[in-house]
């Protein structure tokens, strides 16, 4: 007898100090969560240095996905340097029958040399490892991306890990994004621990 998978209803990791919940525009449709959160850091020179870097965050994640479904945390370690060192979003992937790991890191395999105007990918390697709750795949790459008004290119580094509850119908995709240099002291071991942390909870077959 073959167990259906079960949908993910809930979603739980543990987040270094520094992260913070990031409020979405479908969440916070008055627009002043960017405020909210600079003022809890310190005065009103503050505020104004990282409140406008935190709406233009919220800006991006709404362009990416309008709805609201994927979910966002950023990373403020120096609040005092009023900068984002990195944000991270969080989603669920709906999984078809013939979707495993081994798809999954074929698919993120075949893109390891993308590029085309504007968008360069270096760097590139995955990984795949057993997680606490499955399986997980792993890769991370810097993106280089052309800045009009600096006249050159910005280099982001991306870490993406997506995870596969056993007997879910979902996978958990983190992706991780920074381009500040020294924000972290080894961004793929730093953000692994957060995502080996996750659990999730599961529901009715699907």
């Amino acid at each position: 007898m073959t167990l259906r998978p079960r949908d993910i209803t809930d979603i739980s990791f543990e987040a270094p100090e520094g992260w913070y919940d990031v409020e979405t525009l479908s969440e916070d449709p008055r627009g002043d969560w960017p405020d909210r959160l600079a003022a809890t850091f310190g005065g009103e020179e503050l505020r104004k240095n990282l409140a406008p870097a935190l709406q233009a965050l919220q800006q991006v994640l709404h362009a990416e996905d309008p709805s609201g479904a994927t979910q966002a945390r950023v990373f403020i370690p120096f609040p005092a340097e009023g900068v984002i060192t990195a944000y991270q979003t969080y989603e669920l992937l709906q999984l078809e029958v013939d979707d495993t790991p081994e798809s999954y890191l074929a698919a993120t395999d075949a893109e390891a040399e993308h590029r085309e105007p504007g968008y360069e990918i270096r760097g590139y390697r995955s990984w795949r490892s057993a997680h606490p709750i499955g399986e997980l795949v792993g890769f991370t790459h810097l993106t280089a991306l052309d800045d009009e008004e600096a006249g050159d290119a910005l280099l982001e580094q991306r870490v993406v890990f997506a995870i596969f509850p056993v007997g879910a119908a979902q996978a958990v995709q983190l992706v991780f994004r920074s381009a500040f240099i020294g924000g972290f002291d080894d961004m793929v071991e730093d953000t692994q621990e957060i995502a080996e942390s996750v659990r999730v909870s599961l529901g009715e077959a699907a």
